[in-house]
């Protein structure tokens, strides 16, 4: 199930990224120009390390075999995984302590600005997202709740048994969506920030929250709890 679970969660957030896919589209990883993407991207996410003094830390997984151009870096300690679009001069890692147990990467794409965040830490995911919602509403003190309706299919695999609990809290500010969400994994808070238009929010609650959300839990938690091999399939 977690197999399953997995490959649908990310299927699902690479949609959420692009915005868009085309049916006619070839496989990732598998257009004549791939090698290339991959190589800029492997390039691109190397200087982003480097500028944020976490190449120490993080893998660099852009060049992967099934990669077409995104940025895709790793965090070593927590598994948090940071999918950014290539080119962005806003895309960038933060080490709020530099060993390691604090640190963040920051996205744009093409319809929200989100950051997602990997803290080590001794709290429950109740006194998490109660942390992160005080500190939301500290600097949006004219936050009011938004309730949203979100995918039933997602909606239900991120209230299954089967991948960790999480909480989203979302809220609307003057003509901006804001939401924060939180799971805890092996003693790690992995948070996620999303902000967009008000006008978006229905969208953003249902492709950035719920989609995108669920594949950042997803990346985590089998990073921790690798998948059993397949049936005749050695170990990794």
């Amino acid at each position: 199930m977690r197999r399953f679970l997995t490959g649908c969660g990310a299927a699902l957030a690479a949609l959420a990224l692009t915005g868009a896919a085309s049916a006619q589209a070839p496989a990732p990883g598998t257009s004549p120009d791939a090698p290339a993407k991959r190589a800029a991207a492997k390039a691109e996410g190397d200087a982003i390390l480097a500028k944020a003094g976490a190449a120490a830390l993080f893998n660099n997984l852009s060049d992967q075999p099934d990669q077409d151009g995104a940025v895709i870096l790793q965090h070593k300690g927590s598994g948090l995984y940071c999918l950014l679009n290539p080119g962005r001069t806003e895309s960038e890692v933060v080490l709020f302590n530099p060993n390691g147990d604090d640190v963040g990467c920051h996205s744009v794409t093409s319809f929200d600005s989100r950051t997602v965040y990997a803290t080590r830490t001794t709290l429950t995911l109740d006194q998490e997202i109660a942390a992160a919602v005080m500190a939301l509403k500290a600097k949006y003190p004219k936050a009011k709740p938004y309730k949203a309706t979100v995918n039933p299919m997602i909606a239900k695999i991120l209230a299954s048994d089967k991948i960790p609990a999480s909480r989203t809290e979302r809220f609307l500010v003057g003509g901006n969506y804001e939401s924060v969400s939180v799971t805890v994994i092996d003693g790690w808070a992995i948070k996620y920030r999303l902000s967009g238009d008000a006008g978006m929010a229905k969208f953003l609650a249902d492709a950035g929250d719920g989609i995108g959300w669920l594949f950042y839990v997803l990346k985590a938690d089998t990073y921790h709890h690798p998948p059993a091999p397949a049936a005749g399939q050695p170990a990794s």
